[in-house]
């Protein structure tokens, strides 16, 4: 991911040929969201394409990482962090 991310920014967060390739963008800077971990602002939210056709978003979330996935088979949500 880019350090200083903007959106529409694109690029790849997996390249290995034959095993996995992940094409990202970014969506949006400004998400909000609520999980089990808590509520947070100012979240970066992704879409990701895996492997050229399997669509998930992810948000990420300023000092804390990864909160929420969505991937086609179910909601990934984080439960707890320190």
């Amino acid at each position: 991911m880019p350090g200083s991310p903007s959106v529409g920014d694109k690029f790849r967060s997996e390249d290995v040929p034959g095993i996995t390739i992940e094409e990202d963008e970014v969506i949006s800077l400004a998400e909000g969201v609520t999980v089990p971990a808590g509520t947070f602002q100012n979240c970066l939210r992704m879409r990701e394409i895996i492997d050229g056709d399997e669509i998930e978003f992810k948000l990420y979330c300023p000092g804390v990482g990864v909160v929420k996935e969505d991937p086609p088979d179910g909601e990934l949500l984080l439960i707890s962090h320190n």
